[in-house]
């Protein structure tokens, strides 16, 4: 026999006896020490083998498999304590919105044609079909229905429109999986109303999450097939012989079988957390591991075996060389995978402790099933033949132990090769990179990118949180100003808020506007202003009349004033006169008095002349005392005239000279409007044409809101969508120019919060509370907690190893 060759095996009757070795410079002994778990488990093989399959076998018909239990149990892919999610939420609540992170968004598209009234139909059967699913849809964000916000909702060829849904449910969760879930179910029972031509797509970041987690789930099976091949093959390169790595492989399936059963039941129980990141990495983990094991034991029994100890012995040898290195790396590999829970993001979290039960079962499984496997396989004489050594292992060997120093030279310099590549590494958060082409959701992005901004279904969202009602003026203005410095951030295409509801500044919301408006009033009344000016000519004119009269009036008052002096004496001497003139006649009527009876009594006195011409001089004695009596009240009257009417003098004088001050500031006046009509007139064009510039340009410069526009139905209707019910909140919906999920949009998202803060330094609102919500800012908590969640895992994982 030549150096290097092997003897034949023993046979089954040389069981307890050393297997002599040509190559061996000394017998080798058979082990002394065997441990009693070693010669339990060798005794009691069969049962521990039954066991296993038991437990694989119950677990996997009464518990529900790994992947119901996952999507029934999935977490969310953010924690609810995460600023993005914080910000979606109080939004949401504050908007009577929603209480959960995830948004979905359904596209709807035409190739051939552009939207019509048939689409709208659609839409609007479409709406109203979601809001009657209340357990499933929180709310809609109903732009496209609105003409005031439709054109930032419609791509500029009028071909796709975006309606955004907040579904029940976090961003990822089981929840979130079910209500995606319905709405394609509402969508699928209106595929008979919908108009020919017309594709509709259930997309967005929560269907895209949904669809991303569901196409992992569904190549579970396939990637399980594809890893048992691997591992066969791996072993008939280790082992070159089909029939050796039964033992391992039958190990590997039944621990694998056992573990999803194990990490389903408690998963079912709400004992622990899952993900489907978390099931990929626990089966995966299992795999490896269980096959690691093993090749471990199978390799130290034909380590042994070569070196000729018996069956038994080199079962012996194996378990007692291999179970310290079973138990150092379980607890090394399970310890690591606890520490996962100490992380933030759900995406490390939910990998802990799936991924630790998975390994205790494989750890247990390898202790005590794989040494039942192996115990089996060495009764089989053709599984127990010591392999054939290869000459090439061995001489690699050699020159290993031979040039220590250049073997490590060489792994010095492949190593950077392997790793060169980290160099051009790019950290990618866009889960479109990794979902399926042909699950909805990405489909649905294919449809936006088509017609939109790259970022049309992923935007985000700036929500302003303030102590008071910003429904006035001066907040207006301070909105408008954060509006404005985000939307002139690099990469931000565009934003709707409600100075900008269709992704525009709001039409004629401007101070030059105003102005114009007012220039374009002044117009309207400029040619009644100067009728009105002409009338103060006229007026002016007419007063100066009027002073003239006055004065004439003046005069001639002055003259009935001395004429009136003139009768009031008069009058007085005429009572003097009249007064004697009756106490004369007085006296002869006394005297003639008889007479005078007798005058009455003559019932012929009128035929008679004499009679008569003395009984009417007697009726005439009667008369002047009357007016005697009456010449006293008209002496006192023209006494008063002529007293009042050197009084009435004075005030015609006084109202002259009152009339000359009116008609001096009416010629002011008049002057004045004529100078001011002069000045308008050229000014009026310049103000109408500056505001129609800015219009047209839809410069954002000089915003303003008068309060009267408040009350116009465009701003309503901004109001229902960008401010809460008690105007205490309001939201920025931002557009990328790019990806939002990549790097570049979390540095965009970053520097447009910035330019938020910076917006309301100094202003009405500087006191707000600005959050941040949507795709962008998602992947910016993932980069910022990713980082710390790394560093965690490596120290306590280092710990724990140090330990």
């Amino acid at each position: 026999m030549t150096s290097g060759q092997q003897p034949p095996p023993p046979g089954d009757d040389e069981d307890t006896g050393p297997v002599p070795v040509a190559t061996t410079s000394r017998a080798v002994k058979a082990p002394e020490k065997r441990p009693a778990p070693a010669r339990l488990l060798r005794v009691l093989a069969i049962p521990v083998v039954i066991f296993w399959v038991i437990a694989a076998a119950i677990l996997n018909i009464f518990v529900p498999t790994l992947e119901e239990t996952t999507a029934a149990n999935a977490k969310a892919m953010i924690p609810r304590d995460a600023p993005s999610s914080a910000g979606a939420i109080t939004q949401g609540q504050d908007f009577k919105e929603s209480d959960y992170t995830s948004m979905a968004v359904v596209l709807l598209e035409t190739k051939d044609r552009q939207l019509g009234d048939q689409d709208h139909k659609y839409y609007d059967e479409m709406v109203q079909r979601l809001l009657e699913d209340k357990e499933h849809v929180q709310s809609l964000m109903d732009l496209w229905g609105d003409p005031v916000t439709r054109s930032g909702q419609q791509s500029a060829d009028a071909r796709a429109a975006t309606l955004t849904v907040r579904p029940a449910g976090d961003l990822g969760d089981a929840d979130s999986n079910r209500s995606i879930k319905a709405i394609r179910g509402i969508v699928e029972k209106l595929d008979k109303e919908r108009p020919a031509g017309l594709t509709v797509y259930v997309s967005g970041p929560a269907p895209l999450a949904s669809d991303t987690l569901n196409a992992a789930d569904e190549s579970m099976v396939t990637l399980t097939i594809v890893t048992i091949v691997v591992i066969i093959i791996m072993l008939l390169i280790a082992y070159r012989s089909f029939t050796r790595a039964i033992i391992p492989l039958v190990g590997v399936l039944i621990t694998l079988a056992t573990a999803r059963g194990v990490v389903s039941l408690l998963v079912e129980n709400h004992i622990i957390g899952i993900s489907s990141f978390a099931m990929n990495m626990a089966v995966s983990l299992v795999l490896g591991v269980a096959t690691d094991y093993g090749i471990f034991y199978l390799g130290r029994f034909q380590e042994a075996r070569r070196a000729g100890e018996d069956r038994e012995s080199a079962y012996y040898t194996s378990v007692r060389s291999v179970a310290h290195v079973v138990i150092g790396s379980g607890i090394a590999i399970s310890g690591a995978c606890l520490c996962l829970s100490l992380t933030t993001l759900d995406y490390f979290r939910t990998l802990g402790p799936p991924c630790f039960v998975a390994m205790v079962v494989a750890v247990i499984a390898a202790l005590t099933l794989g040494p039942a496997l192996l115990t089996l396989g060495s009764k089989v004489p053709w599984l127990s033949a010591p392999a054939k050594t290869s000459p090439a292992w061995r001489k690699l060997g050699t020159v290993i132990a031979k040039w220590p120093g250049a073997m490590i030279a060489v792994a010095a310099l492949v190593i950077p090769l392997c790793i060169a590549n980290l160099a051009n590494y790019t950290v990618s958060y866009n889960d479109r990179d990794y979902a399926p082409k042909s699950v909805e959701s990405s489909q649905g992005y294919a449809a936006a990118d088509r017609h939109f901004q790259p970022s049309q279904l992923s935007i985000d969202t700036l929500y302003i949180k303030a102590d008071h009602d910003m429904r006035n003026t001066t907040d207006m203005i301070s909105l408008d100003r954060i509006a404005k410095n985000i939307v002139r951030t690099p990469g931000i295409s565009m934003v709707q808020s409600i100075t900008r509801p269709n992704g525009r500044p709001l039409e004629h919301a401007s101070l030059p506007y105003a102005m114009g408006s007012m220039g374009t009033k002044i117009g309207q009344n400029l040619g009644f202003l100067k009728d009105r000016v002409a009338d103060i000519d006229t007026m002016a004119a007419r007063m100066g009349d009027m002073m003239e009269s006055t004065k004439k009036m003046a005069e001639i008052t002055a003259q009935l004033s001395a004429g009136t002096h003139i009768s009031v004496e008069a009058s007085r001497g005429l009572k003097v006169a009249m007064d004697k003139t009756r106490d004369n006649l007085s006296n002869f009527d006394d005297f003639f008095r008889p007479m005078r009876n007798y005058l009455y009594w003559e019932p012929h006195c009128f035929d008679i002349p004499i009679c008569w011409a003395l009984r009417s001089l007697n009726e005439s004695i009667d008369n002047i005392d009357e007016a005697t009596s009456q010449l006293g009240p008209m002496v006192d009257g023209l006494s008063m005239v002529d007293a009042a009417t050197p009084q009435m003098i004075a005030q015609l004088n006084a109202t002259v000279q009152n009339m000359a001050v009116m008609q001096r500031l009416t010629l002011t006046m008049q002057s004045l409007f004529h100078a001011t009509i002069a000045q308008l007139e050229p000014m009026i064009n310049p103000m109408v044409d500056m505001s129609q510039a800015f219009d047209n340009a839809k410069n954002d410069d000089f915003f303003f809101m008068p309060p009267d526009s408040f009350k116009t139905n465009d701003f309503q209707v901004g109001l229902k969508f960008m401010m809460t019910p008690d105007g205490k909140g309001a939201r920025i919906l931002i557009y990328h120019q790019g990806e939002a999920m990549s790097p570049e949009g979390i540095d965009q998202i970053q520097r447009a919060e910035a330019a938020a803060h910076e917006a309301i330094k100094g202003t009405s609102l500087s006191n707000v509370q600005l959050l941040m919500a949507g795709a962008a800012s998602n992947y910016r908590d993932v980069q910022a907690f990713s980082m710390n969640d790394i560093l965690t895992m490596m120290l306590a994982t280092f710990g724990l190893v140090f330990l």
